[in-house]
């Protein structure tokens, strides 16, 4: 079950939910709500995630109200060549059944319960080989009318075999204007419901992103991954995994990404720092991790010492900045 709270900007939904803005389009680009999309989901079968993308296909971005229903042919969800096709359908369908939506208004303390689709309706079914379905009404503006979203594109979503890579498919898509991904290993672990799955880290990352690092590799969110340890850690051994870095390898990153002056005190001020002196948030992207903190305060330190012997900023301390990145990157 998942919660949308009034009042708050970030609903969340147990499903992904997205929306094509042009029928013309259809299976071209998705059109998802920015909280969905990163709402605590449960794993489900790729089958029923393919079933609610070919749904929500068909939904038109001026779109006022929901059809009275959706209806797909099984070819369009599962192949010819797969074994059993109709009792995969049914457990897939039957998943869709089960979930539903909290809708809380924490002022209030009042909440109602609604379920994902009408299944009241005597049109939600299978039967000679097309699923019909039908969604639940008032969830409508979950489905309409989307002013927070993310669009990625669809025609390699429905080959996905793993549920992991679905979902980082859609996760990444929300980074493709910076091409970095910054996410706490507590959060990953809730995004990719994995919560109360494989405690130690390594096994996390083996089960979760081996799939999706294959199969992503086609398509413009290939991506790359480093861990981020806690280095404020004194105990013995390797210190601890505390979060992930995600870079999309065709992305050209322009920005510093937010999570970056977040990290903490010291990064903040190393890379408002940096700034100052004019170096381009291209260039601290690219080159800030290999460089480290140690060498990015030294860098720093003997500009300031130079002080007005630097007639020409930006050009000057970028030249030494990526001298110096291109030379971490070669040892």
């Amino acid at each position: 079950m998942a919660k949308i709270r009034k009042k708050d900007k970030r609903e969340v939904a147990q499903m992904t939910l997205p929306l094509i803005y042009s029928e013309k389009d259809v299976k071209t680009y998705a059109k998802q709500h920015w909280n969905a999309t990163f709402a605590r989901q449960r794993k489900v079968s790729v089958y029923a995630k393919r079933m609610m993308a070919n749904v929500l296909a068909m939904i038109k971005e001026d779109d006022m109200e929901l059809r009275p229903y959706y209806q797909m042919h099984i070819s369009s969800v599962i192949s010819n060549s797969e074994v059993d096709a109709y009792t995969k359908i049914k457990a897939a369908f039957v998943e869709l059944s089960k979930l539903h939506w909290l809708l809380e208004d924490i002022e209030k303390k009042k909440f109602e319960v609604r379920h994902l689709l009408n299944t009241s309706d005597i049109n939600c079914r299978y039967e000679n080989g097309f699923i019909t379905i039908v969604l639940n009404p008032i969830l409508k503006p979950y489905f309409l009318e989307l002013a927070h979203y993310t669009i990625y594109e669809l025609k390699h979503y429905m080959h996905f075999s793993s549920w992991y890579s679905l979902r980082m498919f859609e996760l990444l898509s929300a980074f493709k204007d910076t091409g970095i991904w910054w996410v706490s290993i507590k959060e990953f672990r809730q995004l990719m419901d994995c919560e109360s799955k494989y405690p130690e880290t390594k096994d996390l990352l083996k089960k979760t992103l081996a799939e999706p690092i294959q199969e992503l590799e086609g398509t413009d969110l290939a991506f790359t991954f480093d861990q981020i340890l806690d280095q404020s850690s004194h105990g013995r051994g390797r210190k601890p995994v505390i979060a992930l870095e995600f870079r999309l390898k065709k992305a050209t990153v322009k920005d510093i990404p937010q999570e970056w002056f977040e990290f903490s005190d010291a990064h903040k001020n190393v890379l408002l720092r940096l700034r100052a002196w004019m170096v381009t948030d291209s260039n601290i992207v690219r080159y800030a991790k290999v460089i480290g903190m140690e060498a990015a305060n030294k860098l720093l330190y003997d500009w300031q010492l130079k002080g007005k012997e630097i007639q020409d900023k930006a050009k000057y301390c970028n030249a030494v900045w990526v001298r110096v990145g291109k030379a971490a990157m070669e040892v």
